[in-house]
């Protein structure tokens, strides 16, 4: 039981790091998500998908840039005053975008999904891009579940 838990565990962590990632590619070419989707399916996930959480994946990528401008006022009413939105790396956007879909959407326990995506900054930046991550999910996860908010 314990392995089926642990490769449960880590198909979810997987399929959050390729939103991430898809988030971003959505950013950048302004594809829809559905065929920047598709494209993870079909090419880049291909070879992994008893790895990958597919329909986590995908859930995760078209609702998250569907609630996007939600979650980027969300962001940006979290920010010191002066920051706007535009400053953050399009990474920590891809993060925090995907995180607050998670938040909101989902029944997933708040520091469950804080630490993930924590987890998934370490891995493309510094402790004060984490730190920064940290502070922006701990504020807004504060608003929207307060009873459950870590």
């Amino acid at each position: 039981m314990t392995d089926k838990l642990n490769h449960s565990f880590k198909s979810r962590t997987f399929a959050r790091l390729s939103a991430v990632q898809a988030l971003f590619q959505i950013e950048q070419t302004e594809a829809s998500a559905s065929a920047v989707v598709l494209e993870f399916l079909e090419h880049r996930l291909k070879q992994r998908k008893k790895q990958i959480n597919t329909s986590f994946f995908c859930k995760l990528v078209e609702g998250a840039w569907r609630d996007h401008v939600k979650s980027d006022e969300l962001i940006a009413g979290a920010l010191k005053e002066g920051w706007e939105l535009n400053r953050l790396e399009s990474v920590s956007r891809a993060i925090l975008r995907a995180a607050l879909y998670e938040i909101t959407e989902t029944k997933t326990p708040t520091a469950v999904i804080i630490n993930e995506y924590l987890n998934l900054t370490k891995s493309f930046f510094d402790d004060t891009e984490v730190a920064f991550v940290n502070g922006v999910l701990n504020t807004i996860s504060q608003k929207i579940r307060p009873k459950t908010s870590t």
